[in-house]
């Protein structure tokens, strides 16, 4: 086995150990999961001998799996075959496309992705679109840029007080110099200020990318027969919770 190979071996039996052990799975328990969702008839003796491939024996180099077979363990995890060989360090050649297009690490792609598919763990297919356009719109609005930079100001502030502390300081005193208040007022104030700043950007943009009207433009739709009166309120707020989907679903 040249060395090309040898490397794709090695990559094989630890990454498809750390599957294993990321599951929760004996080799018994592997494949007979394995089998029940593929209709196969693999043995436990099978999976021991993925588990080495590349590794010498006295009949020679135990050698990879069938393609075939491969592929059936990479889906099964959820992976490509390709990152089980080594090819790629991301799960899927997808991820790293995305992670390499976007600059965002595969694990920020995932959050998103995970939080779209399947937020409880439970998937809606019913609310992935809800859900995916929620993330859109928020990155559509004008004001995404604004948040942005208040929050790389942030970013930076954190990197340097979180490497280096000193600088991190002489920077603060050096902003607080001119104020008459003690230091550790005028930092607490200094770093609210930025907070805030980008409080104040977040708010807008969430009320650009999910508008809704003004109670003053609630009222202008409505025709005067429809405003209700007190005793209207009070009938309505005897409604069960359990009736009122809108407010059952927040």
């Amino acid at each position: 086995m040249d060395d090309i190979n040898q490397f794709r071996a090695t990559c094989w039996r630890q990454r498809l150990r750390e599957c294993l052990k990321e599951r929760g799975l004996t080799q018994v328990e592997f494949v007979s999961a394995l089998n029940r969702a593929y209709l196969t008839r693999f043995h436990q003796k099978d999976v021991s001998r993925w588990l080495n491939t590349g590794n010498q024996t006295a009949n020679g180099v135990i050698g990879f799996p069938k393609y075939e077979t491969m592929m059936l363990i990479a889906d099964f995890f959820g992976v490509d075959v390709g990152y089980l060989t080594g090819e790629t360090d991301e799960t899927s050649f997808d991820l790293e496309k995305a992670s390499s297009y976007t600059g965002l690490s595969s694990n920020a792609i995932l959050a998103i992705r995970q939080w779209i598919d399947s937020p409880d763990g439970s998937p809606d297919d019913e609310l992935r679109d809800w859900r995916a356009d929620t993330i859109n719109r928020m990155f559509f609005s004008d004001l995404f840029n604004e948040l942005a930079a208040k929050m790389l100001t942030l970013y930076e502030m954190s990197t340097i007080y979180c490497t280096n502390p000193e600088r991190f300081h002489n920077l603060m005193r050096s902003l607080a110099s001119s104020s008459d208040l003690p230091d550790d007022l005028t930092f607490q104030l200094i770093i609210g200020a930025f907070y805030g700043m980008a409080n104040e950007s977040f708010s807008a943009l969430l009320k650009d990318a999910y508008p809704t009207p003004s109670e003053r433009q609630f009222e202008a739709t409505l025709d005067p027969q429809d405003i209700p009166d007190a005793q209207d309120i009070s009938d309505a707020q005897e409604v069960s919770d359990a009736d009122d989907l809108w407010y059952g679903a927040l």
